[in-house]
């Protein structure tokens, strides 16, 4: 769509936006480029095609984690029915008007007509909180994608933005879902209400791969080593990520990267989740104390007997002489 001539068709209201906005933490920070705190004139602009992306560029104040997005949503008439869209982007800066990759996303946003939504969480049961690592300094892009058109509609709500004037490097948009443009160079009248919240306190949380093979999501880093799991990084989800570790296969002598249910199938050692070097076994320690002493040869001698696969030191699967000698060199060697 062609975004020119419809932004100074867009109609305005007053608003006073501290009767719309939530409570936050007193560690939390809201960053805005748009002035509606004490109350402003909003203009809406019903100018997006399906696909289409309006978005803010915010500097963290701090090293902390995005916590939470805001939104202001409203039609001109008011009343309008919730506006279920494509979804929430938080991108890194990339080369404006250009975002960079993407760093986290939440899908399927719902928008209520009326003023500022806010969205703290990614599913709609409200059990996996938004967690997105910033640090201090860092430039990132918040976006709204459309999943409905409401070009030239002026009855359908949209996202706002001030009458203050747009500022330059601070406002985009993706028209045609395809092309990222400066909204003040297409006559955006303001900067677009949208908002970050910084958590400048809170700890990353992410899916934790524990010691026993499983996953589990909303973990800390220091709470996962605590447990001697692998944390994999702020915003991980156990959907997204596979708890591998290395996986020493006395079969074949082989070190290869394996989750702990791979392993046991092929009857290897597993060495933990995160880990990529495999421990040295011990050969000669038959019973697996750590100490090789008389109770080491004999249970060689009666796995050799009962042609245990433990007792097959050279791996050729038959059991004689070179089996008794590679078990006396191993054993004359003592363990690391």
């Amino acid at each position: 769509m062609v975004h020119q001539n419809v932004f100074s068709a867009v109609g305005s209201a007053l608003v006073m936006l501290g009767a719309l906005c939530t409570s936050a933490n007193a560690d939390e920070v809201t960053l805005q480029n748009d002035d509606l705190d004490n109350g402003g004139t909003i203009a809406i602009c019903p100018c997006f095609a399906a696909g289409e992306e309006a978005a803010v560029w915010l500097t963290s104040p701090c090293d902390g984690n995005i916590v939470a997005i805001q939104i202001f949503w409203r039609s001109f008439l008011g009343g309008a029915p919730q506006s279920l869209e494509e979804s929430i982007i938080v991108y890194e800066s990339g080369n404006f008007p250009n975002p960079g990759p993407i760093k986290d996303q939440l899908d399927g946003p719902v928008l209520t007509d009326g003023g500022l939504n806010e969205y703290r969480y990614k599913d709609e049961n409200q059990t996996i909180p938004i967690s997105i690592p910033v640090s201090e300094g860092e430039e990132f892009v918040v976006s709204l994608k459309f999943l409905n058109s409401n070009f030239t509609d002026q009855t359908l709500p949209s996202i706002v933005s001030d009458s203050a004037g747009c500022q330059n490097g601070k406002n985009t948009i993706k028209v045609n879902g395809s092309t990222w443009s400066n909204a003040c160079s297409l006559g955006v009248s303001g900067d677009w209400v949208i908002r970050a919240v910084i958590d400048c306190t809170g700890e990353a949380i992410g899916a934790a791969c524990l010691p026993d093979g499983s996953c589990m999501e909303n973990m800390t880093e220091a709470d996962t080593v605590a447990m001697g799991g692998a944390w994999n990084g702020a915003g991980s989800e156990c959907a997204d990520v596979q708890c591998l570790g290395a996986c020493y296969i006395p079969a074949t002598e082989q070190c290869v990267q394996f989750d702990k249910a791979t392993c046991d199938i092929v009857g290897g050692d597993w060495n933990g989740p995160g880990s990529t070097d495999c421990a040295t076994p011990c050969v000669a320690d038959i019973n697996g104390d750590g100490v090789l002493n008389f109770f080491d040869v004999s249970g060689f001698l009666t796995a050799f007997n009962l042609m245990d696969p433990s007792a097959d030191i050279d791996g050729n699967l038959s059991f004689n002489f070179f089996d008794v000698s590679a078990f006396l060199s191993e054993y004359s060697m003592g363990c690391p």
